[in-house]
């Protein structure tokens, strides 16, 4: 199971190849400060109750399976195009306001 400290450790990002039992594909990923750095693996997940918010944790809680699945290249890409595109927006924004 994939955890963090302040974004950095494993995380899963991408949601793939939904169907229609709701099961989808994720990637594990290596982060630092919540940016995804190398994939490990993935995983199709089998949602098992409903999702729901736990207001003592402040955080959104569901129970799941999951089995392993090759590496999904196509969701790799994905996740790397979002992350570079973040990093360049707060990047541009940051500039500007220093400079």
């Amino acid at each position: 199971m994939p955890s963090t400290l302040k974004g950095t450790g494993t995380k899963y990002y991408g949601k793939r190849d939904v169907d229609i039992g709701g099961t989808y594909v994720t990637t594990t990923w290596i982060t630092i400060f919540w940016v995804p750095i190398l994939p490990l693996s993935s995983w199709r997940v089998f949602p098992l109750t409903e999702e729901y918010v736990n207001w003592a944790n402040h955080r959104l809680e569901q129970s799941f399976e999951a089995t392993p699945v090759p590496l999904n290249w196509a969701q790799v890409l994905n996740v790397y195009l979002v992350a570079i595109a973040c990093l360049v927006a707060i990047w541009y924004i940051v500039g500007r306001h220093i400079i």
